[in-house]
């Protein structure tokens, strides 16, 4: 059936930010680049710090056609920044050229939002020039699943007894837990961290009033409600029914007999509310005026990114099952093996490798962590992996967080093209090929910082078999294999580069940053 969300928090709408060009200073070709955290728009915008832009690639960017476009290569930031201004000579690249300036807007986002993957701007490709590849959305909203109940009006609780214990039922079921939200805290967020929700902190969506207009909140327990607090608790069954229980006039207020219970709250729970991109199509309708009038104004409605964050409860049996292993997971750490397996709970660890050293006057335990995306180990995130260590770390023993040892790559392959293939268009696949990017679903680039961790070798037959499934290419001989700035040491012909057991291989092929391991193809043949 269908599934209804709800919007988390108001929002001001532009028609201009609906999609948004972005600058390319006149250059024919121009990307984004993997970990970028800055960008140009076209135009002044009504843009301001907190707002959430997603990027999609709307273009292929090897012909052009919307159809072609990769619908993963959506990415939502928050921005941080907005600078309107302009470009004085941005009409010389107009058909024909003015000496107008041309209004830009300067944007900067949140540092953990930076970009995952590169991005298309524009490309040169056989047929011309392919413009507008990827473009920013505006008037993006928050939402969760979850229908509001009832949709008018409220839902009358069983009369109170004067006697006896009072735990009302709702009369539908699968009520809403979900993560409170606060908007003012989230504008300051990273999108990376607002959308990311800890299934334990989940509240039941419902609100309570009696007739005499007190307000009731509802509690995880009543162990710290006085006789006078209006708290009460929700009560699942296994069959997603829920029951309302009240306090005792000892440890919270016990409802009166002569007040009547009034309630509404949201139904939808679990892994059916995580829906596919553009799977949200339709606005609800409201009989309020101003809501129907608001309706009229918006053409459309979608999610660009798919749902997530929504898991089915535990069954009963399960967590009977599965308790007593919360009891034997192991809440202090001893060996360097314990630190490395510890931190790598957190979820933005991969990889980790420990050392303890005596450093004269006590021990210090030294962790080189490798971040998942290859994000940096920054001092933010020092601070946030040293406090999800501190619970578990020896008195007497010191933590440092350490970023790996990159062993920089410097590999050049030429390539012969098949007859009836562009040289341009099989270049711009072995780069994507050999980036450090995700590409398709359930696909990377060979140099994605995923792919490699502590002491993996780099094998030279990967990379030619890697190169020989692009299409268009007839063979490959490699023609240089080392590290970035180092003299060659055979490993061309040893067929690999081996990594120390610290040190994770690198190669982001950026042109800004060449020491961080490049990748170059020298073409020969085809079109």
């Amino acid at each position: 059936g269908a599934k209804t969300f709800q919007t988390l928090h108001s929002q001001e709408l532009f028609a201009a930010h609906n999609e948004i060009k972005f600058y390319t200073w006149g250059a024919r070709e121009w990307f984004l680049s993997k970990q970028e955290t800055k960008a140009t728009l076209m135009g002044h915008l009504a843009l301001q710090p907190g707002d959430v832009l997603i990027f999609e690639e709307v273009r292929d960017p090897n012909t052009g056609l919307r159809a072609g476009a990769n619908p993963q290569n959506r990415h939502p930031v928050r921005l941080t920044k907005v600078t309107p201004t302009e470009d004085p000579l941005g009409g010389q690249f107009h058909h024909p050229p003015t000496d107008q300036p041309v209004d830009i807007t300067e944007i900067e986002w949140h540092p953990q939002d930076a970009l995952p993957y590169q991005l298309w701007l524009a490309t040169l490709s056989s047929t011309g020039p392919i413009t507008d590849i990827t473009v920013a959305r505006g008037n993006i909203v928050l939402a969760d699943h979850g229908e509001p109940y009832p949709k008018e009006g409220t839902e009358i609780l069983p009369t109170i007894p004067t006697i006896g214990r009072y735990r009302p039922k709702l009369s539908r079921t699968g009520l809403t837990h979900s993560v409170p939200y606060n908007h003012q805290q989230a504008i300051l967020e990273a999108v990376a961290t607002t959308v990311v929700q800890d299934p334990r902190s989940a509240v039941p969506q419902i609100s309570l009033q009696s007739d005499t207009g007190e307000t009731w909140l509802v509690h995880r327990d009543l162990l710290n409600s006085d006789r006078f607090a209006a708290d009460f608790v929700v009560e699942m069954e296994s069959d997603g029914t829920a029951y309302l229980r009240f306090g005792d006039s000892v440890q919270g207020k016990q409802p009166s007999p002569d007040s009547q219970l009034m309630t509404n709250y949201r139904i939808g729970n679990g892994l059916v509310g995580n829906v596919g991109l553009d799977a949200i199509a339709h606005l609800e309708p409201v009989t309020s005026e101003a809501y129907g009038e608001l309706v009229k104004q918006v053409i459309g409605v979608r999610n660009p990114i798919a749902a997530q964050g929504g898991i089915d409860p535990e069954p009963i049996e399960q967590a009977r099952l599965y308790a007593p292993q919360a009891f034997r997971t192991p809440e202090r750490c001893v060996t360097e093996s314990d630190y490395a397996t510890t931190i790598q709970r957190h979820p933005e660890v991969q990889k980790a490798a420990a050392q303890l050293r005596w450093t004269g006057s006590w021990y210090s335990v030294f962790i080189v962590v490798d971040r998942y995306s290859g994000r940096p180990i920054d001092a933010q995130f020092r601070e946030e992996l040293l406090a999800f260590m501190a619970p578990y770390r020896l008195m007497g023993h010191d933590i440092e967080i350490q970023a790996p040892y990159f062993v920089n790559l410097d590999i050049a392959l030429t390539v012969h093209v098949l007859p009836n293939y562009f040289q341009s268009s099989v270049k711009r696949s072995l780069m994507e090929t050999f980036s450090n990017t995700d590409l398709a679903v359930g696909q990377r680039g060979f140099f994605h910082p995923d792919n490699f961790t502590f002491g993996q070798p780099v094998y030279l037959s990967q990379i030619v078999n890697q190169a020989m499934e692009v299409p268009g290419v007839d063979w490959v001989e490699p023609t240089r294999f080392r590290e970035w700035g180092q003299p060659d040491r055979g490993e061309l012909v040893a067929g690999h580069i081996l990594i120390e057991p610290l040190a994770v291989a690198r190669l982001d092929n950026n042109p800004d940053t060449p020491e961080n391991g490049r990748s170059q193809f020298y073409l020969q043949g085809g079109l």
